[in-house]
């Protein structure tokens, strides 16, 4: 009818004035290198038609990861196994390699989406003259209250006793220990361990130890030697970061110091505690700890502390610490911001140094 035939015409011309706005913001665009963007209410230059390609999953929803980038005026593809021509990458914990940057040969950026960055071969991206950045403190509160966590959850026989009911059992020992009146000792008393020692504080610790190589007058305890942590602590919480200097820092000199009822908590990264020294002493009842990080991830079923450790004397869990909604969703939105920094040549959190 009429009606139709009027809505039909004047779709038609809507259309085709917005085929020739397309056309002509192309031709602008190719003009000029300085057109600003219009996204998500912000302007962007031309920059925001660099690409950036995930090569690993961000683990949350694939969308909420994109629109992320799409916020900070990023184009973005998923290239998991294959190259592209994106001039950046995101990682979080897949290696990047010669043979990775090989594939992406317009790479500037590797964006690594989590804290650590060892899994990146800095010295082929020196080469490259690629830059690096990472996210170094989206997940302090998600590890300190894990850290806490584990502690009570060992103190308190948490895991034994879920065990003893699937068993059929009730009484499981003569009782668990509170962490009210211990000492605690922080290994690494960076945002993490300073987080964790006031969590701790909460449950009226005696005392909080805390070991750094540096002054660190912000701290809420006392700092200490390595071997005071050890010797006087009833719970040992590890938060350094894993490098040449920490690599094995903690094997069977500073262990051998911990009481049979201690408990060592590792959230850090596996490689700093000796681990076939840790299996041994467990095996021994020296003491006891609950871990989230390995040497080698995932922990294989065959690993003596799967086989051999007493149940009771380990929890081990998959490396969950940073793991919180909250924090994953904030890690990529500090990712995004990076990627915005570096392409406005105001870069931060550069782990890189040439």
């Amino acid at each position: 009818d009429l009606s139709e035939m009027v809505l039909a015409a004047a779709t038609s011309k809507v259309i085709g004035r917005c085929a020739s706005s397309s056309s002509l913001l192309a031709k602008n665009f190719s003009r000029s290198s300085t057109l600003r963007l219009l996204q998500g209410g912000r302007t962007f230059t031309a920059a925001a038609l660099q690409k950036v390609a995930f090569i690993q999953d961000q683990q949350i929803p694939r969308p909420d990861a994109e629109a992320a980038l799409s916020g900070e005026g990023f184009s973005s593809q998923w290239c998991l196994d294959g190259p592209s021509d994106a001039w950046g990458l995101v990682t979080v914990t897949t290696p990047v390699t010669e043979e990775i940057l090989d594939q992406h040969p317009n790479c500037k950026v590797v964006a690594v989406s989590f804290t650590g960055f060892n899994h990146v071969d800095m010295e082929a991206c020196r080469k490259r003259g690629i830059s690096v950045v990472n996210v170094p403190a989206y997940s302090t509160d998600a590890v300190a209250e894990l850290t806490v966590g584990l502690a009570v959850t060992s103190f308190r026989e948490v895991v034994v006793g879920d065990r003893a009911i699937r068993e059929g059992k009730w009484v499981i020992s003569e009782g668990g220990l509170e962490i009210c009146n211990k000492t605690v000792g922080i290994v690494g008393i960076g945002a993490i361990g300073n987080r964790t020692a006031e969590l701790f504080s909460a449950f009226r610790a005696k005392e909080i130890l805390g070991w750094s190589r540096s002054p660190k007058p912000d701290f809420i305890g006392r700092q200490v030697d390595l071997e005071t942590v050890f010797k006087s602590s009833d719970i040992v919480s590890v938060h350094v970061p894993l490098n040449a200097e920490t690599q094995g820092m903690i094997g069977r000199d500073l262990l051998q110091h911990l009481k049979p009822d201690s408990v060592l908590i590792n959230v850090a990264r596996g490689g700093v505690v000796d681990q076939t020294v840790l299996t041994e002493m467990l095996c021994e009842r020296r003491f006891r700890a609950a871990l989230d990080v390995f040497e080698k991830e995932p922990l294989s079923q065959e690993d003596p502390l799967v086989t051999k450790v007493p149940p009771e004397q380990v929890v081990l869990i998959p490396h969950v610490g940073y793991k919180s909604k909250e924090a994953l969703q904030r890690r990529i939105a500090i990712t995004a911001g990076n990627l915005r920094a570096f392409a406005d040549g105001k870069p931060r959190n550069l782990v890189s140094t040439w």
